[in-house]
């Protein structure tokens, strides 16, 4: 296993049972930073005191021209939050989140109080595919995902207070992808937004455990050597719109996350639902791609809203089924632990 990836490597059987609390917080933060983050940016920190870990907003790491908002930041804190909870759970750990413990304009998004009480478990058991998740970029398979297992994500997403649209139909699917491929020509077509983007995009032999390896689009040894200058320098926005457009056309189901407000609190909480929906798909074999590029623009936000009648649009989904693909690097929980 190449270094980059060896945190994709925790054993559960590894728990420091005899360990100092410290030690045992600090083993659960091993599943904490496997969560999702676009373009694998891991925009967090934590920090251990006594009890309680804080999840800190690492902003060196943000996308100031893709993510103006820091919306998708908090969305991935949100993920990194899930995680954390599902390996406390399965520890035997009980848990007292407060969610902006420092009000909106803080650094910590969220402070988690732990103790060996008894208490209902109040995730799915989604422990074990937390190693197992990975965004699939391939293009999936034509046979139609089963029913029950849409219903299983939509009843999910609706008992928490959010929803989730499920589309089907190719003219669902068509809308969607014709509101992705103006965002991909709108986005890349940006010098500024590229250079950004490039900046993340990684030689599949590269140490660095950040960032998207060129094996994430697709490319070959040779060919991720030019992934970043490819995207930084070269105008690929309707060749990428065209690759985009397609799968998400001959792809089973699209779907798309939906709030009822849009701000940080809301983008948290919409973070952790996301994975937990995520962790469920993944524990059905189904496979997501994720998308915020249309979300990023406001007119193309509107539309989608329109469209779906709802309010705020958070994450446009592509789903179906695929051979597992391999998973995007990590840094280890010594690079993000602050003293």
């Amino acid at each position: 296993m190449n270094d980059k990836l060896a945190e994709w490597n925790v054993y559960e059987a590894d728990f420091p049972t005899s360990g100092t609390l410290y030690d045992q917080l600090k083993f659960l933060l091993n599943y904490a930073v496997l969560a999702p983050s676009g373009p694998n940016t891991q925009p967090w920190k934590f920090a251990i005191k006594s009890d309680e870990i804080s999840l800190v907003a690492d902003l060196h790491r943000s996308l100031p021209s893709l993510d103006p908002s820091h919306r998708t930041l908090y969305l991935s804190h949100g993920c990194v939050l899930t995680n954390l909870l599902l390996a406390a759970e399965h520890f035997g750990f009980d848990h007292d989140v407060k969610c902006l413990p420092d009000g909106v304009s803080g650094e910590r998004t969220a402070s988690v109080r732990f103790s060996r009480k008894e208490a209902p478990q109040r995730f799915p058991d989604l422990f074990s595919e937390i190693t197992r998740r990975h965004t699939n970029r391939k293009s999936f398979e034509q046979r139609p995902i089963e029913t029950e297992k849409l219903q299983k994500l939509e009843d999910y997403a609706k008992g928490r207070g959010f929803r989730l649209d499920i589309l089907t139909s190719d003219e669902g699917k068509a809308e969607m992808a014709d509101i992705l491929a103006r965002a991909q020509k709108m986005q890349l077509g940006n010098k500024d937004l590229r250079k950004e983007l490039a900046a993340w995009i990684r030689p599949n032999n590269s140490e660095q455990k950040d960032g998207l390896p060129g094996y994430s689009f697709g490319y070959s040894d040779f060919e991720s050597y030019l992934g970043s200058f490819i995207f930084g320098t070269l105008d690929m926005s309707s060749s990428r719109a065209r690759v985009e457009t397609a799968n998400m056309l001959a792809s089973p189901v699209v779907a798309v996350l939906s709030t009822e407000t849009d701000d940080k609190m809301t983008w948290l909480k919409a973070g952790v639902a996301f994975e937990t929906l995520f962790l469920m798909a993944t524990q059905m074999d189904v496979r997501f791609d994720l998308f915020s590029q249309p979300i990023a623009l406001p007119e193309l936000r509107e539309e989608m809203a329109k469209i779906l009648n709802v309010k705020y649009p958070q994450l446009l989904i592509r789903m179906g089924y695929a051979e597992p693909a391999r998973h995007t690097p990590r840094r280890p929980v010594e690079e993000v632990l602050m003293d």
